[in-house]
């Protein structure tokens, strides 16, 4: 809310319809403005001299996530089969699922190749998918080798209130073509 045209200093109160008053002084300039407020409408009396009320009506204010689950799952490689003896990337996307809409952070993590990812998202209840993340599974030397896997686990940290969701480790073993 941008509110112009009083005395310099002036005294007002803000009254939310319904909610709370706040007093306040406009600036030198006779200028007021205020952010995140909640949606509704608001009232401003002024205080020191003058009459009269305006009424304005603001943007809601940003709503609270809260991320009640986090799922993964492996999209690539899409193939059966692949070869062993070279680097494999596996790809990985995961779906949020909670209650709100705003940006949050997410941290997608590779224990075992140490990779991890740190972003932020928008979430959308009830759900939403998050960008992919690729590791790569080394290459085994010899097919008598144990097949290679890669294990993800996708994190949601404690963000103001709400409490931290992390999905399961979800590992990852390739199926080798045969000699490979």
């Amino acid at each position: 809310m941008a509110l112009t045209g009083f005395r310099p200093n002036q005294k007002i109160t803000i009254i939310r319809i319904g909610g709370r008053s706040t007093n306040t002084t406009v600036d030198g300039q006779g200028k007021f403005s205020a952010r995140n407020l909640r949606d509704g409408t608001y009232n401003i009396k002024l205080l020191s001299g003058g009459h009269g009320s305006i009424s304005c009506k603001d943007a809601p204010a940003p709503v609270s996530v809260n991320i009640t689950d986090a799922d993964v799952a492996a999209t690539k490689p899409d193939t059966p089969t692949v070869p062993c003896n070279q680097p494999t990337p596996v790809t990985f996307v995961g779906t949020l699922t909670g209650t709100g809409t705003g940006d949050i952070k997410i941290a997608w993590v590779s224990p075992d190749t140490g990779k991890r990812s740190e972003r932020t998202m928008k979430f959308t209840e009830p759900s939403t998918k998050t960008a992919e993340f690729v590791v790569t599974a080394p290459a085994r030397s010899n097919p008598t080798e144990p097949r290679p896997t890669v294990k993800v686990q996708l994190l949601v940290p404690r963000q103001g209130a709400e409490t931290g969701v992390s999905s399961a480790v979800l590992p990852v073993t390739l199926v080798c073509a045969s000699g490979t």
